[in-house]
């Protein structure tokens, strides 16, 4: 059975409640962490704290049955901030080719080929630029894999997540252009091609086209046309921001034709408000205050802000809580809130805080079973 739930691990929490899940529920899942979360120790890493094979090492280690695959997610050029001093498109490809090799040696076994973006501050890139980047990206990467025998599948996507839903003809044709580009490669077809689903996230909420009642049984329409043609191209439709959607909602996609969805931030802010429950229940009143400034402070929140925000500092951050754990005073908070937990005979912080973040994904497993997918593994393995 194929996994059909990706999850970003926006924590090093929301891979061990992936684990969990995984382990309980016989299910196989996606863990597709971003650039930014984690990469090879040339680029230094991620926010996560760890390597590319740190991370995969850390996987392996708990997940004997091999229900997790692991998936590189937006793994393009200037996808890390380790690239943002790179001027030209060539230097930017061949970085970012390193990081899908350290990939392949970490035995990843899906790799997300994005090439939407340009040099910080530049936006996004012309749509023809990213499709001849993404197949010259996608040919390389074929190489390397072929070079170290390695079963490896793609995803491909080459334009920004947008609130609406793609034209079905313009994708149609942009879709035929990338295909034939990459069978003129001599490489196979892609697993995944990610197309506008209507779904985006923005602050602490779903803001697409999808998630609007009065929209979506033209948004459903578009998007069963969107899947139509992924499955005459022999390809599967992947929806990415699928976060704060009901379990119906999610099953709604499903059923229009979308074979796999991703879920990421939602976990983070799990983990954070479950973090501020018990700040508040073991009455640490300094220590919440100290947690939101130090998320607030780290500005990692307005990537997600709307234009037209009225979110509050603490929704901010709340929306910024994930990208501080890590840090020297996130770590110092969490053993406070660890200690009185111990002192007063609860459950560790890390099993709280875990649970948390596995109740948001086995709500996506929910979905999964309201679109008549089964969703538990019986064959043992994660593999596409």
């Amino acid at each position: 059975m194929e996994p059909v739930v990706g999850i970003g691990p926006v924590s090093r929490c929301t891979v061990d409640a992936a684990l969990t899940v995984a382990r309980r529920t016989r299910t196989p899942l996606m863990l597709i962490p971003s650039r930014r979360q984690v990469d090879a120790a040339e680029f230094g890493g991620g926010y996560l704290g760890w390597t590319t094979a740190e991370f995969a090492a850390h996987v392996r280690e708990r997940d004997p049955d091999g229900l997790l695959l692991l998936c590189r997610d937006h793994g393009g050029p200037w996808m890390h901030t380790a690239e943002a001093g790179i001027a030209e498109p060539a230097e930017a490809l061949d970085s970012c080719v390193r990081s899908f090799a350290a990939d392949l040696d970490a035995g990843f076994g899906l790799l997300h080929i994005d090439t939407s973006e340009g040099r910080p501050g530049t936006g996004p890139v012309p749509a023809a630029t990213a499709a001849a980047r993404l197949v010259e990206l996608y040919a390389r990467c074929h190489a390397e894999a072929a070079a170290r025998g390695a079963d490896i599948a793609y995803e491909i996507g080459f334009e920004p997540q947008d609130v609406s839903t793609n034209d079905p003809d313009e994708f149609k044709a942009a879709l035929r252009l990338v295909l034939e580009g990459i069978e003129a490669a001599g490489a196979p077809r892609p697993r995944y091609v990610v197309a506008q689903t209507g779904t985006k996230v923005a602050e602490l909420r779903n803001v697409g086209r999808f998630h609007d009642p009065a929209a979506r049984e033209e948004t459903l329409r578009q998007v069963s046309t969107l899947a139509a043609t992924c499955h005459q191209e022999g390809v599967r439709l992947k929806a990415h921001n699928c976060d704060y959607l009901t379990a119906e909602e999610t099953a709604l996609l499903l059923r229009t034709g979308v074979d796999a969805f991703n879920v990421a931030p939602e976990y983070g802010v799990a983990e954070t408000r479950a973090l501020l429950r018990v700040l508040d229940e073991m009455a640490l009143p300094r220590a919440r205050e100290d947690f939101l400034r130090l998320a607030h402070d780290s500005g990692k929140w307005r990537k997600w802000m709307l234009d037209s925000t009225t979110a509050t500092d603490v929704e901010r951050a709340v929306v910024a809580g994930h990208y501080v754990f890590g840090s020297d005073e996130g770590r110092r908070i969490r053993a406070e809130a660890a200690h009185a937990l111990a002192s007063r005979g609860r459950a560790p912080l890390e099993t709280v805080l875990r649970e948390a973040v596995a109740e948001r994904i086995e709500s996506a497993l929910r979905a999964v079973e309201r679109a008549g997918r089964p969703s538990a593994a019986r064959t043992g393995g994660a593999g596409l």
